[in-house]
């Protein structure tokens, strides 16, 4: 019962100590709801009072069968221009032909959420890129801005598709700009956020609103030709079936199942966030039927589409909501609006419900997240930068399906070339690590790759030509160890090319191994029949399992003769090599010397015990057990990290750029406090 009555899980158990908390959050977030609602309404292209609509009725039902307890649902800004973008094409906005298709849209969102919540395609939700989400909110943050400064200035404009021919509108129009109206709307804006900036608790948007509503009746604001919102209908539509317009259905179902998929993501994000500090469990599947009951539920109510809000939610869960019935408090206190208050509210400035709405979104402008993304993964910057300037030259809802596809195939490109790890044991840890980006040797007999991603259809022949050009680079190479630890499945046509891939080896006299092979990679192996062609004895547990056993079949004679590396202790057993060992610390020499440089910023620990060096945007932190010689000079582990900004990269990576000498995996330092100094010095350069 509780599954299909989520609330009752709430009921149980409810006191006056949690209606306490509840009535207070219910009525903190509803001093914001009704200004932002009315404004949110506007930018859907609709009557103020259809935001209150949309506060109303889906609030309540949204909390009633949804599965977090403070996500705050209602109208929310790019939802609402989404649906606004959605619908301009086939109605004028206003008209009542597209408040119709509004509440079609919502009706339509409904469906769609409601289905994939009750047959459990949640996870759908998850093909729908971060990246192209915040591309495309900052792009409409900034165009729904922009639809809000004719309201501004006091002049009508005709409404275009794309950015660049509204802000032509508006600077053709400017010479009517009516200063009485911008006035006010800067009036609210500096209101509104000094307010906040004083306390962020005070309702500072409802205030305004009240406010020039105020002073719009005594001083007669129409009369200055300031615009107005005007009548506003008392109480709550009687529920009935939206219009539904089968000439326009199908194009409009497209739409709806962009605003279903971006509005849910947005609400089921905030939903996650709010989870991770309470606690509590977010059930993905029963959010979409909260979700899309509220949608469908409130088009009978005239209410557009909706979604969660993360500024309310936020609100909401710091004022200390327990359960759903905050929400159902805030959506009373709107109902309670709609039939006490809406008569008054018929002299409020639009110029003011303009300030509302650039105040709310101007928060959704994150440049900085652009350079993070681009920081972090250049496929994800690359899907953001895409879908936000898609949003200025194309109508945005096409931007999002661009960026979906655009993200969808970086990823599938990713999936073609996965990344090919060559592992070398470190030499001080003695643990298997990237040889290449620690500047470490890899054995000249003893390959050992690791493939990060699973062999299919697509990928395998890129995965074995280039371990097949990484085998080929050595020609002494006996075994070939490929790691599956990132291995999770195999398909047929990867086996396939894996029996090709293994003839070939053997032709030319190199052993394939495979390690770190899962249950289910092995099963599939033993099927097709491709383990009966490896043999048994060349699956191993581990890489250094696999390292033990297959160096007593190398050529020892190579190794003692030729080999000028002793990567593994195996290796002294059959050369005369010097091992490194740990040399006494130079920390307290270094720090002297180092001390007269002005361009270096040093700091010794306690005892000498560690050094922080700092220069420009890099750091280098050297302990008293990093030092180790040959018994001919001092050398540091390649694997030592140095940071630079927010990012740290292995000494030994940074050695090779800067001609250092690397022996057997690590980075000579000098024989000498001099040298060493240098070196390091060096190192900053």
């Amino acid at each position: 019962m509780d599954r299909f009555l989520p609330f009752l899980r709430w009921i149980r158990g409810y006191d006056g100590k949690t209606f306490s908390s509840d009535l207070i959050a219910g009525l903190t977030v509803a001093v914001v709801l009704v200004p932002q609602s009315m404004a949110y309404a506007l930018i859907a292209g609709l009557p103020p009072v259809y935001g209150l609509y949309a506060a109303s009725i889906p609030v309540i039902v949204a909390a009633l069968f949804g599965s977090s307890a403070q996500l705050a649902t209602g109208p929310v800004a790019i939802v609402a221009f989404l649906t606004y973008v959605s619908l301009s094409s086939f109605a004028k906005p206003g008209e009542e032909k597209f408040i119709q298709l509004a509440i079609l849209m919502a009706f339509l969102v409904g469906l769609i959420q409601l289905a994939l919540g009750i047959f459990r395609l949640g996870f759908l939700v998850n093909f729908v890129s971060h990246s192209v989400i915040v591309g495309f909110t900052n792009a409409a943050a900034i165009i729904i801005m922009t639809t809000q400064i004719p309201a501004l200035l006091g002049i009508k404009i005709e409404q275009k598709e794309l950015i660049f021919q509204n802000l032509y509108e508006i600077f053709t129009n400017l010479p009517k700009t009516n200063f009485y109206t911008l006035a006010v709307g800067l009036t609210s804006i500096a209101l509104i956020v000094g307010l906040r900036r004083v306390n962020k608790n005070f309702p500072s948007a409802l205030f305004a609103v009240a406010l020039f509503t105020a002073l719009s009746y005594f001083f007669s604001f129409e009369s200055h030709g300031i615009r107005v919102v005007g009548e506003i209908p008392q109480g709550l539509p009687l529920p009935s079936l939206p219009t539904i317009d089968l000439e326009l259905l199908d194009s409009i179902t497209g739409k709806a199942f962009i605003v279903a998929l971006v509005g849910f993501m947005e609400a089921y994000a905030i939903a996650k966030f709010i989870a991770s500090q309470t606690k509590q469990k977010v059930d993905v599947n029963q959010e979409l039927v909260g979700q899309g009951l509220a949608n469908l539920v409130g088009s009978f109510f005239k209410s557009f589409p909706v979604s969660g809000s993360f500024s309310r939610s936020a609100v909401n869960f710091q004022a200390g909501a327990k359960t759903g019935m905050a929400n159902i408090i805030s959506a009373s206190f709107v109902i309670a609006t709609i039939f006490f208050v809406a008569p008054l509210l018929y002299y409020l400035p639009r110029a003011v419900l303009s300030a509302v709405v650039i105040t709310a979104v101007v928060s959704l402008v994150k440049p900085k997240y652009f350079l993070h993304l681009w920081k972090t993964n250049r496929y994800d910057g690359i899907s953001a930068i895409t879908t936000f300037a898609l949003s200025f030259i194309t109508k945005p809802d096409y931007a999002i399906f661009i960026g979906m596809f655009l993200s969808l195939s970086l990823f599938l490109w990713r999936s073609l070339y996965p990344r090919i790890v060559r592992m070398s044991r470190d030499p001080v840890s003695k643990t298997f690590v990237n040889a290449e980006s620690n500047n470490i040797p890899t054995c000249p007999q003893i390959e050992m790759v690791r493939p990060e991603a699973s062999f299919y259809y697509a990928n395998t022949e890129n995965i074995l030509e280039e371990i097949k050009s990484i085998s080929e680079q050595k020609p002494a190479l006996k075994h070939l160890v490929i790691d599956c630890e990132s291995v999770n499945y195999m398909d047929g046509t990867a086996l396939d090319a894996l029996v090709d891939f293994l003839e070939d080896l053997r032709r030319r006299g190199i052993n394939l191994v495979f390690v770190n092979v899962k249950g289910p990679v092995e099963e599939v192996m033993r099927r097709s029949g491709f383990l009966d062609k490896l043999g048994r004895e060349n699956i191993l547990p581990s890489k250094g399992y696999a390292l033990g056993y297959l160096f007593k079949s190398i050529d020892h004679g190579y190794c003692a003769q030729t080999c000028p590396y002793a990567l593994f202790n195996e290796c002294y057993t059959v050369k005369d090599y010097v091992k490194f060992e740990p040399a006494p610390s130079p920390l307290k020499d270094l720090y002297e010397e180092l001390s007269s440089y002005e361009d270096i910023e040093i700091y010794a620990g306690k005892a000498y015990r560690k050094l922080i060096l700092k220069a420009d945007s890099m750091e280098f932190e050297l302990k008293a057990d990093d030092f180790y010689t040959d018994g001919k000079g001092i050398f540091l582990p390649s694997t030592r990290m140095v940071k630079i900004r927010e990012e740290f990269i292995p000494l030994g990576s940074l050695c090779l750029k800067k001609d250092f000498t690397v022996k057997n995996g690590f980075v000579y330092l000098g024989n000498s406090t001099g040298e060493m100094v240098n070196n390091l010095i060096k190192i900053f350069k």
